[in-house]
């Protein structure tokens, strides 16, 4: 059977909103400084404080955690045997390793850690914070836990 494009796109959707949730929470307690949508904005902008920079961001967010990455992280999940919460968990926990061993080339691309207005993430991201390297795992194993039950419900 093929894959049901509007059920990826609904659940990267859900995913994403749900992951934003958990990368938002991170940040209220002041556990890090880590935003994905403020640093898909500093990609074009150099101030995190101008309301373009975080409006692109959650713009570019939720476009490509609805798209693109649920297609990949379909893709894995049906090559590994299916789709399902605990299947997406790993692959998102997977895929926020990656994005932890890659913040301090994420840094070095973002125009607002260059202009000075954010700190250097450091190894880890943990100049961000110390909970930076957590955060990010659990958002993103969250967004493929939450993505795998759907696809695997449909």
């Amino acid at each position: 059977m093929g894959t049901n494009w509007s059920t990826v796109v609904w659940g990267g959707f859900a995913a994403s909103v749900l992951a934003a949730c958990v990368f938002w929470l991170f940040r209220s307690f002041n556990w890090t400084r880590f935003s994905p949508t403020t640093q898909l904005g500093c990609l074009f902008y150099r101030d995190p404080g101008l309301p373009l920079t975080e409006t692109v961001g959650l713009v570019l967010f939720m476009a490509l955690g609805s798209t693109l990455l649920p297609a990949l992280y379909a893709w894995i999940m049906a090559a590994a045997g299916g789709a399902g919460w605990a299947r997406g968990m790993l692959v998102g926990a997977v895929h926020g390793a990656l994005v932890v061993g890659a913040l301090p080339w994420v840094g070095k691309a973002s125009a607002c850690v260059r202009a000075g207005y954010l700190p250097k993430p450091g190894t880890l991201g943990l100049g961000w914070g110390p909970a930076t390297p957590v955060g990010v795992v659990v958002g993103h194993a969250v967004y493929g836990g939450i993505l795998g039950a759907v696809l695997g419900a449909a």
